[in-house]
């Protein structure tokens, strides 16, 4: 392939106070490709360090802090959000996909389930691209790697598509043993956009079964850039270990209880797969002296004194993620009283160049009164934690019998919600982005509500309204939605 060097225009300029402030709509126009040798870096900024600030690239960065100011007779907090991402019509990746695909054939997958699942698996293999390079993992108690890792192209994929048909039903469920293979498969290739899509149909019975051991092996496949996207069949498997191993590493997580749903599971994972502008994207926070960090909201993180580093994955076009953090700041005099530099970085999928695009953020300590209401785009997304967070809850609840309780939980947090747009709203936040988001977060907690409010009604006589297949259903679906209010 011929490669052509180039420059890479970015820019770093402070936000105003208009409501298109609080807009996460990335504006970046995709750079031409460069060589792999090359670095590329947003240019320091050219004004005042300040609470908010915006770098454009392939990948755009927002960052703000919860306030701009802060009090200086004693320590205080402050909320930080990163917001990454990619323009809608960015071209898309030319680079291969690494894809495990990990099919659950135990024996409760017997007859309609693995007849779908296999079903699915077929046509997206057959939409694979020539170079594109798959594996195929089925696990009972034990694990089978069905296709070992293979470059696609006619002669392969007709292999590929006759080691699937024979995949049979029968065993117990290691969850843990089928990533574990499907890792040690994506490892023989490198340089590649690595992905493992996982399908389950019910608890782990062998191996892993504790949601902390399935966090570190979502840990393990987010050290090597590897995404795990989850898709749960049908209403037997266990929905918050599914959500995690995908939360924990950068995937997406789906409930497929009918043939149509897991076919559309699949078909959106491999439309953002051919769609990725930039993978191995990471945040980095360094902290200034005296900052603390006191929680990483969703995310997994890992520090090194004071420098604090989030993956964020692989990036499709049109696609955004958000970073929240919470600070302790010290007490000192009135002033500026410098916070963090955040930086991206992340490699271009079409060229594997490195990218990065940085900026410092900055707070005024003072003694007079300050203002307790939060940027408005912080707080949208301080109450998303908090949506999927209900939505959790209200789950657990319904699941120990308490219907009642968890739909009160579910009013309490659409209220709360409700006031924070409002609040936003008297800011300056109306319409767009931030308003779009609280609209967001209310409707689908109304649509969880109205789905634990159908269960006890389809109750038989001595039926708890978990056991019944509305219940479980919408459990499951709640799930579902409130993951991607945690990115």
């Amino acid at each position: 392939m011929r490669l052509k060097t180039v420059g890479v225009l970015a820019a770093l300029g402070m936000l105003g106070t208009s409501a298109s402030v609080w807009s996460f709509t990335a504006q970046a126009a995709r750079s031409p490709k460069v060589s792999p040798e090359i670095t590329l870096t947003t240019p320091p900024p050219a004004v005042a360090v300040e609470a908010s600030f915006r770098a454009e690239g392939l990948l755009t960065l927002e960052a703000r802090l919860g306030q701009a100011k802060v009090r200086a007779d004693a320590p205080g907090e402050a909320l930080l959000l990163a917001s990454v991402g990619a323009k809608s019509d960015a071209g898309a990746a030319a680079a291969p996909l690494n894809l495990a695909v990990v099919i659950d054939r135990s024996g409760s997958m017997k007859g309609k389930r693995l007849k779908n699942a296999l079903d699915a698996a077929r046509a997206m293999v057959r939409r694979l691209r020539d170079g594109d390079v798959l594996s195929v993992v089925a696990y009972a108690a034990t694990t089978e790697t069905i296709v070992p890792s293979t470059s696609i192209d006619s002669a392969s994929r007709e292999r590929a598509l006759q080691a699937i048909d024979g995949i049979r039903a029968n065993g117990e469920t290691c969850i843990s043993c089928g990533i574990d293979a499907a890792m040690a498969a994506l490892r023989a290739r490198s340089g590649m956009l690595m992905r493992i899509l996982l399908l389950s149909d019910g608890e782990a019975t062998s191996g892993v079964r504790d949601i902390e051991g399935f966090r570190r092996i979502a840990g393990n496949a987010r050290s090597m850039n590897c995404a795990i996207s989850s898709i749960g069949v049908d209403t037997e498997y266990n929905e918050r270990v599914l959500a995690a191993l995908a939360l924990d590493s950068n995937g997406q997580h789906y409930f497929a209880e009918t043939a149509n749903e897991l076919q559309r599971a699949f078909d959106r994972e491999l439309a953002s797969l051919v769609k990725t502008v930039a993978r191995d994207a990471e945040i980095e926070l360094k902290l200034a002296p005296g900052v603390e960090v006191e929680k990483v909201f969703d995310r997994s993180f890992r520090q090194d004194g004071n420098r604090v580093f989030v993956s964020m994955g692989a990036f499709s076009q049109g696609e955004n993620k958000t970073l929240l953090v919470k600070l302790r700041l010290p007490k000192g005099p009135e002033g500026e009283i410098r916070v963090a530099d955040v930086a991206l970085k992340s490699l271009d999928s079409a060229t594997g160049s490195r990218l990065e695009s940085s900026g410092q953020l900055s707070a005024t300590r003072t003694l007079a009164s300050i203002d307790p209401n939060l940027d408005p785009a912080v707080s949208a997304r301080l109450n998303r934690t908090g949506t999927a967070d209900a939505i959790e809850a209200a789950n657990q609840l319904f699941n120990s019998g308490d219907a009642e309780g968890a739909r009160k939980r579910l009013q309490q947090k659409i209220d709360e919600v409700d006031r924070a747009k409002k609040t936003a709203e008297a800011q300056g936040a109306r319409g767009g982005a931030v308003s779009g988001d609280f609209k967001r977060q209310a409707e689908e907690l109304n649509k969880a509500d109205e789905r634990l409010e159908k269960a006890p009604a389809a109750a038989k006589p001595g039926q708890a309204p978990s056991d019944t297949q509305a219940g479980k259903s919408g459990v499951r679906r709640n799930m579902e939605m409130a993951n991607p209010f945690r990115l």
